[in-house]
């Protein structure tokens, strides 16, 4: 497993969306990628259209199974997601390439803000071990068995904190590649 922590300027979207078509063309699909959220999803599906010579499977798009089977069946194909962080398990040629779009904090929804709420330090307390746990997580889709190969793509912003930036490199299963 080779792992990169590419830097992208916050607000550069763009970039952002050039670096992932990118990896995924390198690998000729092979890919999944993790997002946070919909909007990101949404806005790499509008970018990637017509981009690439193979299918690019949205989660949302049909039955979560069926995308699943369609990924896994055409190792030349990538599948998007929010929500398969953990559970996914395709090993072999389908999957070499994991590319997490921007680091999985919670999100801001009622549960996680009551638990922000009872923290004298919310940062460290809440967001910061879920974001690592969920890292690990999708980190963990790449490797199934023990003929699994690939690399991950951890995308994050510049300005990320440097004690941020060295939990997550003290989280990971390997070095990452410079």
């Amino acid at each position: 497993m080779k792992i990169y922590i590419p830097g992208f300027a916050k607000d550069d979207r763009q970039k952002r969306l050039e670096y992932t078509l990118n990896q995924l063309q390198q690998s000729d699909g092979r890919g999944l990628v993790l997002f946070t959220n919909e909007d990101d999803l949404n806005r790499f599906r509008e970018y990637a259209a017509e981009k690439t010579g193979f299918p690019i499977y949205f989660e949302g798009d049909a039955e979560i199974s069926a995308l699943v089977s369609k990924f896994q069946n055409n190792e030349q194909s990538v599948l998007c997601s929010v929500h398969m962080w953990e559970g996914l398990d395709i090993p072999g040629r389908a999957l070499e390439n994991v590319i997490i779009y921007s680091l999985p904090y919670p999100p801001n929804d009622p549960v996680f803000s009551a638990k922000r709420e009872e923290s004298k330090d919310p940062f460290h307390d809440v967001d910061l071990p879920y974001m690592l746990l969920r890292l690990r997580q999708g980190i963990g889709r790449l490797i199934r068995t023990h003929e699994d190969k690939g690399s991950v793509h951890i995308l994050i912003n510049k300005e990320e904190p440097a004690h941020v930036t060295e939990l997550i490199k003290n989280a990971l299963p390997t070095k990452v590649t410079q």
